[in-house]
């Protein structure tokens, strides 16, 4: 936010200029009646006789004008610019800054931790001291941070602004979990590796236990096959994450990291150790995420604030240590980039606040448009229309898809084999839902015209049978394979989703079909799964239990379809 705020961005005229003001609680300890002026707001203490522990933060907001657009955007307020202030502050300057009290006065407090049984200070230095002082070196720092920090270009701020604010919420979790805050520090540079390295993958890069396993099964194949293979294999899986992490940071390591910042550092990672460093974080992080796997006890040290230790003659990096090469690591990252003073860039949705919501089929389910997977996407829609009158709301709006369904009579046997079921089925489904004066005029024709291609299972054919109650001719093993079909694929891209009104009654008429046939045993495995697709409709959880006591017909509308009584309660 505070870089969309700085009008880089911007292509139209500035309509809105807020003053806004919030209160960062932080140890940090500004210059007494300095204002310190960024270029993502200003910064000051609060006058009282003691040292304050509280710096007001202040920041003109400018809104651009919306143009023609609907709605009208005044302010955001000023909490999503204090947010990522805080973890600026925190972060550039090593010190804890936040706009919550509870969370600051914990992290400065004596309170050890539950499972760390240590307080945030003893682990690492200075970030969680009771005052950090803000000399006019950390000013100047300060200052240069954020201007570089707002100039990047808008891709790369979002980015490090992720990375900043992972490596903060690691080094606020040292207070309850060593080895979530260990990971999170790990996390803050593999972010940066995985999306700014430029890393092309390579066969050599590949698991070397399964890139044996395939180059033997590609023995026998010609070799431009065994290529293909192997770039497919790559394009899917990420190769060498840990190799990336430990290059990357490498990459980002300045001279001065073994030299000025090594002042009173106790045990700092020699050159010559540190790619071995790198690779041991990895796999605790590694073992964290997959094992739940502690740290090795050498690396929580409570009397000491060394960099690293030595555990099997290896050398680790501990918490003190990693905490301040993911720092540089990250500084050095972002003071690298190339900045720019202007960006075409559309950041509308990324604004604070704004969330993307599917839109209601009402308003794009009649559309005449036949895009590929237009059949699929509208017969869900409608099926959702359908489905919300029949359980919910007996006035529902569905949607009048005359002008749709006219061109879809024009082009049906344009359409790939997917869309065109779909589109039949929706053709179908509408003609015989609505009036016989409603009806399209060349319905009846279409219709004996296309309904052969329902007639072999599909997920298309499930639905039309279950809206009708008509009983599929397909044997019942193939009615079976077909709907278990439906729920593997139905999330399949050019694939359709029923509502659950439609899931558990496709189920409920497989099941019906086996009570009758004598096999009540697998009737009851089938009523469970439709239970278990539809956990929360108490209808069919009771119908369950009284089947499984008494063997009756299992009607699918009886048992899923509000009573009128109860509709009308609604």
């Amino acid at each position: 936010m505070l870089q969309i705020c700085s009008g880089k961005m911007f292509q139209r005229e500035i309509e809105y200029r807020n003053n806004l003001r919030g209160v960062l609680y932080t140890n940090l300890r500004l210059s007494r009646d300095k204002r310190l002026e960024t270029d993502a707001g200003s910064l000051l203490s609060t006058s009282n006789l003691g040292q304050s522990k509280t710096i007001v933060y202040e920041l003109e907001e400018l809104i651009e004008d919306n143009g023609h657009s609907v709605g009208v955007l005044i302010s955001h307020g000023v909490d999503p610019y204090i947010l990522d202030i805080s973890a600026i502050i925190s972060f550039a300057l090593n010190c804890t800054a936040s706009p919550s009290y509870a969370l600051t006065d914990r992290l400065l407090g004596e309170q050890r931790g539950i499972s760390t049984h240590s307080t945030p200070k003893q682990i690492v230095k200075r970030v969680f001291d009771k005052d950090v002082f803000c000399t006019e070196k950390d000013e100047e720092h300060l200052l240069a941070f954020i201007k570089q920090l707002i100039g990047l270009k808008r891709n790369t701020y979002l980015g490090v602004m992720s990375s900043i604010r992972t490596y903060v919420t690691g080094m606020q979790r040292i207070a309850d979990d060593f080895e979530l805050a260990y990971t999170l520090l790990v996390a803050s540079i593999e972010s940066l590796a995985q999306n700014f390295d430029g890393h092309k993958a390579s066969w050599l890069d590949y698991d070397q236990r399964k890139r044996m396993l395939v180059d033997s099964a590609l023995s026998d194949a010609d070799e431009t096959t065994s290529e293909k293979v192997r770039a497919a294999l790559l394009d899917i899986e990420h190769t060498s994450l840990s190799r990336r992490f430990r290059d990357f940071s490498l990459e980002n390591i300045s001279p001065s990291y073994y030299r000025e910042e090594t002042d009173d550092v106790l045990n700092p990672i020699s050159r010559d150790d540190l790619a071995k460093a790198l690779s041991n974080a990895y796999q605790a992080r590694s073992q964290y995420v997959h094992n739940l796997r502690k740290l090795p006890d050498q690396l929580i040290i409570t009397d000491s604030y060394t960099e690293t230790c030595r555990i099997n003659k290896r050398t680790w990096l501990t918490i003190q240590g990693l905490s301040r090469l993911a720092r540089h690591v990250i500084t050095e990252f972002i003071m690298q980039q190339p900045t720019v003073v202007s960006e075409i860039y559309d950041y509308s949705l990324e604004r604070s606040g704004i969330v993307q919501m599917p839109i209601s089929p009402e308003y794009w389910v009649g559309r005449a448009d036949l895009y590929k997977g237009a059949g699929s996407m509208k017969l869900e829609g409608f099926l959702s229309q359908i489905s919300y009158r029949m359980a919910i709301d007996p006035e529902g709006v569905v949607t009048d898809l005359t002008e749709l369904l006219t061109v879809v009579e024009g082009k049906i046997n344009e359409l790939e084999k997917g869309d065109k079921l779909s589109f039949i089925a929706l053709y179908i489904i509408f003609n015989s839902l609505v009036s016989e004066s409603q009806r399209m005029e060349n319905s009846d024709r279409f219709i004996s015209a296309h309904e052969k291609l329902l007639s072999a299972p599909s997920a298309e054919a499930l639905i039309v049978n279950l809206i009708f109650n008509v009983v599929p001719a397909w044997d019942m093993t193939a009615h079976y394979e077909c709907l278990i079909m439906y729920f593997r694929e139905k999330d399949n891209k050019l694939k359709f989703r029923c509502p659950k009104l439609f899931e558990a009654g496709i189920i409920l008429q497989l099941a019906e079909r086996y009570r009758s046939s004598g096999d009540y045993s697998f009737a009851i495995d089938l009523v469970e799964m439709a239970v278990e697709n539809y956990p929360e409709h108490t209808s069919l959880r009771q119908f369950e239990i009284d089947f499984k006591l008494d063997n009756h017909p299992i009607e699918w509308t009886k048992i899923l379809q509000p009573k009128k009584e109860e509709q009308v309660n609604q």
